[in-house]
């Protein structure tokens, strides 16, 4: 039965406060105290409110000048309360640019103002570091360094246990070349470092002065790095074929033999390639404090006491139906021991997934509303937990259902049945180990059954599993498995075929002792890739697994600052935004009561707690699992939550129009049950939009159904799939379910973010009637955003290609149109398997097409976009035009190979001959699609595994004319013009992993043998990169017989345009002239909108149609500052322009004084060195722009080589590579009204 309290309603966390960041910087900051002696009337404190709440809005959105009125404004309300003017210094800290303060007047006027606010907080807050940190920065940024100093030794008279402190008063001193100086900043490290010996970046940093010094505490260091670093033996090994474990014993063994020269170089190596790891960047955020941390971002408990609030008004409650208990159409299952809901046999409509104490069975509903099986399986062994999840990608063309079959429905909540799905595999985990059941159609018959699949001897020995979770932990595209028994967690890497490869050796895992019993994946920290969420029952701990990226995990306590703080002790818990502010937050149970955990994020990678509060009026949390769901049960925008106890489930509803303008909790109702509550389950049973409450109670299942309300909804359903004309494929970036993605949607005022755990995720929206911004934040870090999403419908999103490699854009005369893409054959960081990094070739010579460049206003004008996301590294663009007679046709060859295979010479051709026939692997003829360049690709290949992984397929030529039979050793050059659409290295590193597919192959080249057979002749002839280009294949003396086919195959996908070959022709007459660089000028542009091929070409760009929104995750480092780049493009000398997403370069060069002689052309070769680099979570360093590329490496990282130490380069990275992506322009996007 459904009981609701009687009394008018009940307050369940009546006010969620944030109490600035006591809890993580207790001994650094100040108490805010109260805002004001006696009662603050309703009207001053939503006027006191909305300048608080706009003002710090404002200050983390990096809007720093609308922030600062707001928190002036603030402060002389208040001031003598700390929140106003320490949020002020800070906002008035971050204005202090260079740029601005290069203003002299605007520039004295800000520095005045900054240094008056930080006074005030320390007179207001002299007792607090934070008081007299900020005021070192404020001097520090003035160029201040003595009374920087000094503010600094103030707060550490306040803190001197801050490893913080210590460390920013190390890097203070360490900028003066005075040995005193230096000796000092040495001696403030050191404390930094026995503070943190924790902290790797401390230790790799302070490894240096310890070898400088030859102290004999270095052996100890080089230990300590030893121990903090295991996780990155194996990765970097594989990344840099260097051991560390043998650098460090050797530096061991050459402190003992007094051999210093070598132990400083060590450690400069350890230095060099670790400084730029995940782990090393997470612990240099504990000491690099940024800014924002030190923001307060609510009044204190005694202002919401202080204020007269009027009543508040209760959220819509939830209609229930009476239980009943589902019907069987056959014998009702016994024993239950879990339940799943989902759609098993692909039809659109959810099915029962029943786990007893003998068999697993699938249910599904028929005509008269029965239950009937439609699948089982016997089960031997004590199980009791069971998950549906796709673990073998198996992505299959369904059957539509006859019409006579459907239910009529209405058309606004039409089930989805795609046309292509994949089915839901099972997975049993309990007492008795681990079993994993194939679901294995029979399209034929109709018919489904569950195969058992055998798995290693290491994964099927595991006994006592307590929770299991699939996650894509290394972000290749497919779910990996996450086990917890009582013996500790393991990570298993899933191979592709339903079976798993143990990693856990490459991650720091949490004690054994831990015996985890609930598993949340979630990106904690918003840095996009995956972290685990651990809780346990049994010890009473809680933390999460930090993504180190690559497969790498590190634990880590929720709030280190406070080892016995109440979320480092929760038992089981949900996740879910409740404040809205962008951070996740948990309620959780602690000793059988709720607690709500509300955290900050002052930049991605960095989370504070913010504050841990009591949820008061609740029943004690009981129950052996999943005591806590999370839904939006009355479709009002916010998350409601639904707690077990014992024989009943309490709902509390999650109120929008809390007096804070954050969340507090009404418990709604309560649902009885006769018998204790085994498992319950939310979800909408019956499709109508409002989620349902399904219980198993003794041996029945049943049914709360929600009656529903006016308020509307909408569900996302997210399949990875591909469309490349008519044709739908499978990606391989991301599971088919896009399981672990983020969905964040706002509508009205209300912004809502969800981790998709199914094959769909509800949302509600309350009265609004459009949702007007949605965004998927895929696994793999790429976004997709859909704008006025309609209400009470479900979405069928489908993941779109995200290419590589900057744009080029040229001026033909009337507008900038896209030509092709740059730098394919350098990228940085790329993987094409485990341990195998690609290739880089720094340079290109691309031939450009006269009719698709012409002078603009007097020059040649053109345009280097980045839209992807990636950083693109420019060494030098120059441009040559090339004369000559009309009826020539000039090529270079724009080939991906080595150097040997892809030199540069401008091939003239005269007399283009069309190939006899040209036909592929099945003999279709594909003559007619590449006989000219029509825009119309021939696509040899029929089945796609991967993106940019195809069917062995072949193009078979026969250049067998006349002419060439006529010919005694005839002289032939392949022209071949097409375009490639390429696997990512998350793609290479899973197909590396999967025994069942074939690792990509580039083209070979073969011809007959003159014994009936073929023979290659080139196993790799190179081939054309990215988007449409030619490349030259050169065939003089490849022949072995009077039989002139060639044979090109590959299991890449690539399509081919146009093919031709030439005839003994010899160089054409040209002129070449050198077009000098004009002026070259970066700025901030945007992306341009896509042009879908409605075929198999390639996506191309519309450079007028142009969105600003930022569209892509920030990169970390620094990029080129906008305004003029010329010097650092003009010659091929190490000096780059860095573009990031969005950023465009507009070049300019000289038309040359001669004019084009009379029956002549003009086209040009456009010369580029340069790297580029994806922000792929798969690429070595893929989300820093560092360490810089230089010509002269041997590879990428270079661990055993040196940045060159040029003074202009140097100086290069403090003039011009000072930008930094905003991280807020990103993350805070969908937030914004």
């Amino acid at each position: 039965m459904s009981t609701r309290p009687t009394h008018h309603y009940l307050i369940v966390a009546a006010v969620i406060l944030f109490v600035g960041v006591l809890a993580l910087f207790l001994t650094l900051q100040p108490d805010a105290g109260p805002a004001g002696k006696g009662p603050i009337s309703y009207d001053e404190a939503q006027k006191l409110l909305r300048l608080k709440n706009e003002g710090v809005a404002y200050l983390e959105n990096e809007r720093y000048a609308e922030s600062d009125p707001l928190l002036e404004r603030l402060t002389e309300e208040l001031p003598d309360e700390v929140i106003g003017v320490q949020n002020l210094t800070i906002c008035r800290l971050l204005q202090l640019t260079p740029e601005k303060l290069a203003d002299q007047q605007a520039g004295k006027k800000l520095a005045d103002q900054s240094l008056a606010t930080v006074a005030q907080l320390i007179r207001i807050a002299p007792e607090a570091s934070t008081s007299y940190v900020l005021s070192a920065r404020i001097q520090q940024a003035l160029g201040n360094e003595s009374e920087a100093e000094a503010a600094f030794k103030q707060a550490l008279e306040k803190s001197p246990e801050s490893a913080a402190i210590w460390f920013e008063l190390s890097q203070l001193q360490k900028q003066s070349a005075k040995p005193e100086r230096q000796e000092q900043a040495n001696t403030s490290l050191k404390r930094a470092w026995e503070l943190q010996p924790d902290n790797l970046f401390l230790t790799i940093d302070y490894l240096q002065v310890a070898a400088d010094q030859k102290s004999e505490q270095a052996q100890a260091v080089f230990a300590q790095v030893k121990q903090l670093a295991a996780p990155l033996v194996e990765s970097v090994k594989d990344h840099t074929r260097l051991d560390l474990n043998q650098l460090i014993e050797t530096s061991l063994q050459a402190i003992q033999d007094q051999k210093w020269n070598l132990v400083t170089r060590n450690a400069r190596i350890l230095r060099n390639v670790l400084i730029a790891e995940d782990l090393v960047k997470s612990d240099r955020r504990r000491v690099e404090q940024n800014p924002l941390e030190f923001v307060i971002p609510d009044f204190p408990p005694a202002f919401y006491a202080a204020v007269e609030w009027p009543d508040q008004e209760k959220p819509l409650s939830v209609k229930f139906a009476e239980p009943e208990p589902l019907e069987f159409a056959g014998e009702a299952p016994a024993d239950i021991k879990d339940l799943q809901v989902a759609d098993f046999d692909l039809d659109g409509k959810p099915d029962l997934i029943l786990l007893t104490a003998k068999q697993v069975q699938v249910f599904r509903q028929n005509q008269e509303g029965h239950w009937e099986a439609i699948v089982s399986a016997p089960v031997e062994g004590d199980f009791s937990e069971i998950d549906a999840v796709d673990l073998d990608a198996d992505v299959q063309q369904l059957t539509p259902q006859p019409a006579a079959e459907k239910k009529e429905e209405p058309p606004t909540i039409a089930p989805i049945s795609p046309a292509r799905d994949a089915d839901l595999d099972l997975v049993l985990a309990g007492k008795s180990g681990m079993l994993v059941l194939e679901n294995r159609a029979d399209a034929k018959q109709g018919t489904r059954q569950l195969v058992l699949k055998p798995q290693v001897d290491s994964l099927d020995a595991l006994r006592d599993v307590l929770a299991i979770n699939f996650s894509d932990l290394d972000h290749d595209g497919d779910l990996d498995l996450v086990a917890s028994t009582e013996k500790g967690l393991s990570l298993w890497s899933n191979r592709g075929n339903l079976s798993f490869q143990e990693i856990s050796a490459n991650s720091q895992l949490p004690p054994a002792d831990l015996a985890a019993t609930s598993i949340v994946r979630v990106d904690w920290d918003r840095d996009v890739d995956l972290d685990l969420i651990l809780c346990s029952r049994i010890s009473r701990q809680a933390g999460y697994l930090e993504n180190l990226r690559h497969g790498r995990f590190r634990w880590r306590t929720f709030d280190e600052d406070d080892p016995k703080s109440a979320v480092n002790q929760f038992e089981e818990c949900v996740l879910t935004d409740f404040d809205r502010n962008g951070s996740w937050d948990l309620v959780g149970v602690q000793e059988k009561k709720l607690q709500l955990a509300e955290t900050r994020l002052p930049e991605p990678g960095r989370m504070q707690i913010a504050s841990v509060t009591p949820m008061q009026g609740t029943e004690p949390v009981e129950g052996q699992h999943d005591v806590l769901q999370t839904g939006d049960l009355n479709n009002d925008g916010v998350l409601d939550v639904v707690t077990l106890s014992s024989k009943q489930l309490w709902v509390l509803l999650g109120s929008a129009q809390h007096r804070t303008e954050q969340t507090a909790f009404v418990a709604d109702q309560v649902l009885t049950n006769s018998k204790p509550i085994q498992r319950f389950r939310l979800a909408d049973l019956n499709q109508d939009g409002s989620l349902d409450v399904i219980m198993v109670g003794g041996d029945k299942v049943l049914l709360w159904q929600n009656q529903g309300n006016d308020y509307h909804w909408i569900d996302v359903s997210l399949r990875a799939e591909q469309v490349k004309g008519e044709v739908k494929s499978a990606s391989g970036r991301v599971n088919h379910y896009g399981i672990g993605s983020l969905i964040e949607l706002r509508s009205g005022a209300i912004y809502q973010p969800q981790i998709v755990a199914g094959q769909s995720t509800h949302f509600g929206l309350g009265k609004q009637t459009v949702a007007e911004a949605l965004r998927v934040l895929w696994t793999n870090g790429i976004p997709v955003n859909i704008i006025n999403a309609k209400t009470d419908q479900r979405i069928y999103e489908k993941q779109t290609l995200m290419g590589s490699c900057p744009y080029l854009y040229t001026w033909d005369g009337e507008q900038f149109t896209f030509y092709t893409d740059l730098l394919w054959a350098a990228p940085i960081g790329l993987q094409f398997g485990k341990g195998i990094v690609a290739p880089s070739r720094n340079w290109e010579y691309l031939r450009i097409d006269g009719d698709q460049l012409k002078a603009k206003d007097g020059y040649y004008e053109l345009r280097v976009t980045e839209e992807l996301w990636e950083a693109g590294y420019l060494d030098t663009v120059q441009l040559t035009a090339v004369d000559h007679p009309e009826e020539i046709d000039i090529f270079s060859n724009e080939k991906v190979g080595p150097p040997d295979l892809a030199e540069f010479k401008i091939h003239t051709v005269q007399n283009p001959q069309t190939p006899v026939a040209a036909v592929n692997q099945r003999g279709r003829d594909v003559l007619s699609e590449i006989k000219e360049v029509d825009d119309v690709y021939a696509k040899t290949f029929d089945e796609k595994y991967r993106q940019g992984l195809v069917e062995d397929h072949v193009l078979e030529l026969d250049l067998n004319t006349e002419a060439v039979r006529k010919a005694k050793a005839p002289r032939i050059k392949l022209f071949l013009t097409g375009w490639l659409y390429p696997t990512d290295t998350g793609i290479n590193l899973a197909l590396s992993e999967n025994p069942a597919l074939p690792s990509p192959r580039p083209p070979s080249l073969s011809v007959p043998d003159g014994k009936g057979d073929w023979k290659t002749i080139q196993p790799f002839m190179g081939f054309p990169g990215g988007k449409t280009k030619t490349i030259v294949v050169d065939l003089a003396d490849q022949f072995l017989a009077d039989d002139y086919r060639v044979r090109i195959e590959t299991n890449m996908e690539f399509y081919w345009d146009r093919v031709f070959f030439t005839l003994d022709e010899s160089p054409a007459e040209l002129m070449t002239r050198v077009c000098p660089l004009e002026t070259a000028d970066l700025q901030f542009r945007g992306f341009s909108t896509p042009i879908i091929h409605s075929g198999n070409g390639p996506e191309r760009y519309d450079y007028q149609s142009l969105s600003r929104q930022i569209q892509w995750p920030p990169m970390q480092g620094g990029f080129t500052r906008y305004g003029d780049v010329k010097p650092l493009v003009e010659q091929a000398d190490n000096r780059l322009v860095i573009l990031g997403a969005g950023d465009e370069m507009r070049l300019r060069f000289q038309v040359p004084a001669e004019p084009v002689r009379p029956g002549w052309k003009r086209d040009f070769i456009l010369y580029n060195v340069g790297w580029d680099k994806d922000a792929n979570l798969h690429t070595i360093l893929g989300q820093s722009v560092e360490p810089l590329p230089f010509r002269e490496m041997q590879s990428y990282p270079y661990p055993t080589e040196e940045y060159p130490s040029d003074a202009v380069l140097q100086s290069d990275r403090e003039q011009y590579h000072t930008r930094r992506q905003s991280s807020a322009a990103f993350w805070k996007h969908i937030q914004r009204p």
